[in-house]
């Protein structure tokens, strides 16, 4: 004689799989949040070695990177169209503009997620995490006089001092850059190392 499952039985089954299930879907989100996190950081670090084999290449800093902000200023179209020039980064630029999803200028992945999905409607202030579209491009701040130091970056409104030729960062997923001191706690990247904003003067 055939016996089929009873209701607790299938019950039961049904609850393991409900666990299991929340559990794989909250595995994935994480690992998800981690892989774009890399993904930023790979961005911003990128970013600075391109600005810095731009200076070396070229000797000086071009003047449309200091005349847009060398404390704190924005890898926007016109400030990153150098970088794409060069051929320092592949950026899609054309009659001296960045265009397609570079339009913008470099952006976070999250706002390139954003670009992508939206495509030609998408503007600097639609809503990207907390933040703008805009407070998701990228920043830098310049070692102006050739000491190796970047002398008062503004990182989130808090002047820091940097070792380094160039300084980049980003906000993270939320999207909205905090200052250094609290951003190290937070999602935000930077392309330079804790230490090198210690016993800076």
């Amino acid at each position: 004689m055939k016996r089929g499952f009873t209701l607790i039985e299938i019950l039961v089954v049904i609850g393991i799989i409900a666990i299991l299930m929340g559990v794989g879907i909250g595995t994935y989100a994480g690992v998800t949040k981690a892989a774009e996190k890399r993904r930023c950081q790979e961005l911003v670090a990128n970013t600075a070695t391109a600005l810095t084999a731009l200076f070396q290449r070229k000797g000086s800093w071009p003047e449309v990177l200091l005349r847009d902000g060398s404390k704190d200023g924005e890898l926007n179209e016109t400030v990153a169209y150098p970088l794409a020039k060069g051929g320092y980064m592949s950026l899609t630029a054309e009659d001296g503009k960045l265009v397609g999803y570079d339009c913008f200028g470099i952006v976070s992945p999250w706002a390139t997620t954003h670009i992508k999905r939206r495509g030609s409607s998408a503007s600097l202030g639609d809503r990207v995490g907390v933040g703008t579209l805009r407070d998701h491009i990228l920043h830098y701040a310049l070692d102006l006089d050739g000491d190796g130091i970047i002398e008062g970056a503004s990182v989130g409104g808090e002047s820091v001092d940097i070792r380094a030729t160039v300084a980049v960062w980003c906000c993270g997923q939320d999207g909205k850059i905090e200052p250094y001191s609290s951003g190290l706690h937070k999602d935000d990247v930077y392309s330079w190392t804790y230490g090198q904003t210690q016993g800076v003067k």
